[in-house]
């Protein structure tokens, strides 16, 4: 992973964090998109993937808890 790819993704933290949330799985967090419909932003590097998710829980994006 590098700082150029984690930047394509910073919109997510920063300027267009309203737009996301993050919803809570049994494997961790899935970034998503809210809108009709709801759209699962999926990330193939893990590393790259822990490091968005770590910004925006920085950033006070809103977290959808699992259902007990």
């Amino acid at each position: 992973m590098s700082d150029r790819e984690l930047l394509e993704y910073e919109p997510m933290w920063t300027t267009e964090r309203d737009q996301w949330e993050l919803h809570e799985t049994s494997m961790g967090y899935q970034p998503i998109l809210k809108g009709d419909p709801p759209m699962a932003e999926l990330i193939c590097d893990d590393d790259l993937a822990e490091q968005v998710i770590a910004r925006m829980l920085a950033a006070g994006v809103t977290v959808v808890h699992r259902p007990n």
